[in-house]
């Protein structure tokens, strides 16, 4: 069972913390080396999260052909091929972007997948223990990512050697201990109709608005500090760690935040640090306070992520939680690469300080739109 619990922590680490979140490490090595120009690396960074909107409707076309394990096991062999696959830069680039669009495919499919593969199977009051193990897989790849790829500074092309040789290993231990426990499901057999309630579309309200809120913190954040507050590229890393032990600190506090306080208390608070994250930002250019900066925004992502999937497992019950998770993760993927393009267009002509005020307006309104939904919501399910 723990071999089990630990595939799906390896599922959020290659999905969120290395495929996604990792490469804002390489964006500017990747342009400082002149593998790629300002322009090329952003768009590969939006690449997979394209790949995050079409995630949900291929899992749920895979779904009836296949069990859910098997899918989870060809999402990461998918995504270290992608890796081996931007190792080929003599290829043109637009073969790098459809690797990277693939890779975001299979990491939307594996952070969908990462919770109902096992959480099912833990005992209830262990469940918001196990979400956070899970999730701060997350956490993890990032800071993992953080200390080691700007080693690759001086050979960017072995840092995708590296990071497809991580997905292997990653691949291999999915493919020894996922046993199949979900087989296909006919679409003929499943049972009540999924019906999205007025409280799971306030949820989604707030989901799509934290897509926005998290951008400019975990789009440009290593390019920002190096190239235009003039840090090192290790201080930059090293800044960018921050957001990975807050995210693993993120995901076991925000757990232990519900069980104290509810999920909906623990949820406000959490969206509420992240909204301090982006004030913070817009005010200072100071490492320590900047650190801090990241560090708030990688606690709220990852306690956010936790949060919201226990919040649906208890707003739609067990049997709906898969599409429940998908359609979380096709609505958060749609703004996220809808407004990665905004910010991404809006970087030549709009301020960092002004970037973080409209993603600290959106976290705010992401807090207040939970309002209406009662904590008895969540409780005795």
């Amino acid at each position: 069972m723990f071999m089990r619990v630990f595939v799906c922590f390896l599922a959020t680490f290659m999905a969120n913390g290395v495929a996604r979140f990792g490469y804002v490490v390489l964006i500017p090595l990747l342009i400082l080396s002149g593998k790629l120009s300002e322009h090329q690396s952003i768009q590969l960074a939006i690449a997979i999260m394209v790949g995050y909107i079409f995630g949900s409707a291929v899992l749920s076309l895979l779904q009836r052909r296949l069990s859910l394990e098997s899918i989870a096991k060809i999402s990461f062999l998918v995504i270290s091929l992608s890796f081996f696959a931007c190792y080929l830069d003599s290829l043109p680039f637009a073969w790098a972007w459809f690797w990277r669009f693939l890779a975001g495919v299979a990491a939307s499919c594996l952070m969908v997948l990462a919770a109902p593969l096992c959480l099912s199977l833990v005992k209830e009051q262990h469940r918001p223990y196990a979400s956070g193990f899970v999730f701060s897989g997350i956490g993890v790849g990032v800071v993992c990512s953080g200390f080691i790829l700007p080693h690759f500074a001086s050979d960017i092309d072995m840092a995708w050697i590296f990071l497809g040789a991580v997905g292997a290993g990653a691949f291999v231990l999915s493919c020894l201990f996922l046993k199949t426990l979900h087989p296909a499901k006919d679409a003929a057999h499943d049972g009540t109709p999924f019906k999205i309630s007025n409280h799971f579309a306030l949820l989604l309200v707030s989901v799509v608005l934290n897509a926005i809120g998290y951008l400019p913190h975990t789009l440009f954040w290593v390019d920002y500090l190096v190239r235009s507050l003039n840090f090192s590229k290790g201080v930059a890393g090293a800044s960018w760690a921050f957001f990975g032990f807050g995210a693993a600190c993120g995901t076991i506090l925000s757990a232990t935040l519900a069980k104290s306080l509810g999920l909906k208390n623990a949820s406000s608070i959490v969206i509420l640090m992240k909204t301090a994250s982006c004030a913070i930002a817009m005010f200072s250019t100071d490492i320590a306070w900047l650190n801090l900066s990241i560090f708030l925004m990688g606690f709220g992502t990852t306690g956010n992520l936790t949060l919201t999937s226990t919040m649906a497992y208890h707003i739609m019950g067990k049997e709906h939680f898969v599409q429940a998770s998908s359609l979380v993760t096709l609505a958060f993927g749609i703004f996220q690469a809808v407004f990665s393009f905004v910010f991404t267009w809006a970087l030549g002509h709009v301020s960092f300080f002004n970037m973080f005020l409209v993603s600290g307006v959106a976290l705010f309104l992401s807090f207040a739109v939970l309002l209406p939904v009662p904590q008895s919501t969540f409780k005795n399910n």
